[in-house]
């Protein structure tokens, strides 16, 4: 069964970031959710409602296409993101987290002015989601 568990930190390794850890079938169905943005088949993607995504703390994280790379907080919300890239960038985004599948852990950084995204497999794990998730 695909797992991908999603969560914002403060100060994590030293900026905001938006951690995405994912097994191997959850990072397959996040590349392939990702693919819909490249291909323009829809124009944003509720991250945090994939059926196969699990976030923590009431994250909510909007993927959209535009027209520049982007990962901004909405408004003064503290747990409501947008990660906007462009068609290129969606493309670039989901052929990294595919690449992540041959690998038994690594992640890979999608960075905005002041949040990141990271994409971990293998990093952090079960027991670390119940502690901090």
């Amino acid at each position: 069964m695909a797992r991908v568990d999603l969560g914002y930190f403060d100060n994590f390794k030293s900026a905001g970031t938006l951690l995405i850890e994912a097994d191997d079938e959850g990072l397959q169905h996040l590349g392939a959710s990702l693919r819909s943005l490249e291909q323009g088949s829809v124009g944003s993607l509720a991250i945090e409602a994939l059926p196969f995504v699990t976030a923590h703390h009431g994250v909510r994280l909007t993927a959209a296409r535009g027209f520049r790379e982007s990962v901004t907080r909405c408004g003064t919300a503290s747990n409501e993101f947008r990660w906007q890239r462009t068609e290129l960038g969606w493309q670039d985004a989901a052929e990294r987290i595919e690449a992540l599948i041959a690998y038994p852990d690594g992640h890979q950084y999608f960075e905005g002015p002041q949040i990141v995204v990271q994409v971990s497999k293998g990093e952090y794990g079960a027991d670390w989601w119940g502690r901090h998730g």
